[in-house]
């Protein structure tokens, strides 16, 4: 269980007090909101989407003009999931004891919704009766044209947006696209783990939603503000860490959001005043031993001409041109074709991945903390 004192927060979002800067990309999504625009949010697993789009919608938590819905549908396998996912959202948005909430109800009265509760946090979820095709073609956009209706501005997050090309129903995209362009008042977040999946929806001119978004790219928190963020919660504790312990948690996570909060939060449970790179160094250790089940699972799952790549990835830390014969011969990785099939599997299988984003692109080791378990053994 998460130290409920611990400010490295590692799953939900809690308030701003909690978020490391995203000072410009905060101002820019939310400039795109105001605006009305719909928008593709880019950025690598785990680097901190979710929470961005948490952080811009927090201040209209309570707001009676606007109204900001995030839906999650990686779970979802087909579009009536996606309709329940989002009938659930909306429900939780504008409860039956609220106007808009009572018209609502009205509305998915027409589907014979069951409620139920999460056992653990007693969230109540919407499961509507969707049976004909053109029950399950049509409600949700009977969902967004109400809301749309309803004289405020109302801006949905979809996140893991790439789940619905692994639905049956493949005209998913055009229904979507076919909804929004009948929407005056509402306006979507797109965003995704699978960055090859999302760019091939948003900017492929074959696909419905082509030039359809502003995309927005998010990187990497900038060195001097994670810093500068990590002394200042630990200082809130009356705890001190000195540079040398500093620069090695912001060199060991790579500034990965997740890896770094995740360090973070781990070095902080050990609740000292002081704190040296001989504790850094410590934590560093006892995160590789705690998941080294998981990384042999991993082993598990590629071939062993596979795993010596990969290990060769971590080891480079970026590797530019896989193919090259120096890196081959150094590694001793076989023959350029062998690499080529090698690196084709670890990005399926999102063991790598290959940032494209950037003047020169390169491949990189996607769990920071493999690679630093691959660098030690």
């Amino acid at each position: 269980m998460e130290n409920l004192n611990n400010p490295f927060l590692l799953t939900a979002y809690k308030s701003p007090a909690y978020f490391c800067n995203r000072a410009e990309e905060s101002k820019q999504l939310t400039r795109l909101m105001q605006s009305g625009m719909n928008v593709t949010l880019f950025a690598i697993r785990r680097l901190g989407k979710t929470g961005l789009i948490h952080h811009v919608f927090y201040p209209y938590s309570n707001h009676k003009k606007a109204a900001c819905i995030y839906i999650d549908i990686l779970a979802t396998k087909n579009i009536a999931d996606l309709t329940n996912h989002l009938a659930t959202a909306v429900y939780n948005r504008f409860p039956p004891q609220k106007a808009i909430g009572k018209k609502i109800m009205e509305l998915f009265q027409r589907f014979r919704p069951v409620i139920s509760f999460d056992e653990l946090s007693g969230t109540p979820s919407l499961s509507l009766t969707i049976e004909t095709k053109a029950q399950k073609e049509n409600t949700i956009g009977q969902i967004l044209s109400f809301l749309d209706k309803q004289n405020i501005k109302i801006v949905i997050a979809i996140d893991e947006f790439q789940q619905i090309l692994e639905y049956p129903e493949k005209n998913t995209e055009a229904l979507l696209r076919t909804y929004m362009q009948q929407l005056k008042n509402t306006s979507f977040i797109f965003c995704g783990s699978n960055q090859k999946m999302m760019h091939e929806i948003f900017n492929s001119a074959k696909r419905p939603f082509f030039a359809s978004c502003t995309n927005i790219k998010l990187d990497y928190i900038a060195e001097f503000d994670y810093k500068k963020f990590i002394i200042q919660k630990f200082k809130e504790h009356k705890r001190t860490m000195n540079n040398e312990c500093l620069d090695f948690i912001c060199n060991w996570t790579k500034l990965h959001t997740f890896y770094t909060q995740y360090f973070c939060a781990t070095l902080f449970n050990k609740t000292l005043k002081t704190y040296t790179v001989k504790e850094a160094h410590e934590t560093a250790l006892a995160i590789l031993k705690l998941n080294e089940g998981t990384f042999f699972q991993y082993r598990n799952l590629v071939t062993a001409a596979q795993w010596n790549l990969l290990k060769a990835i971590a080891n480079e830390e970026q590797v530019f041109q896989p193919q090259a014969k120096t890196f081959i011969h150094k590694h001793q990785l076989g023959t350029p074709a062998l690499v080529k099939r090698g690196i084709d599997a670890l990005l399926i299988k999102e063991l790598i991945f290959y940032n494209a984003a950037v003047e020169t692109p390169y491949y990189e080791v996607y769990d920071k903390f493999l690679m630093r378990w691959l660098q030690y053994n």
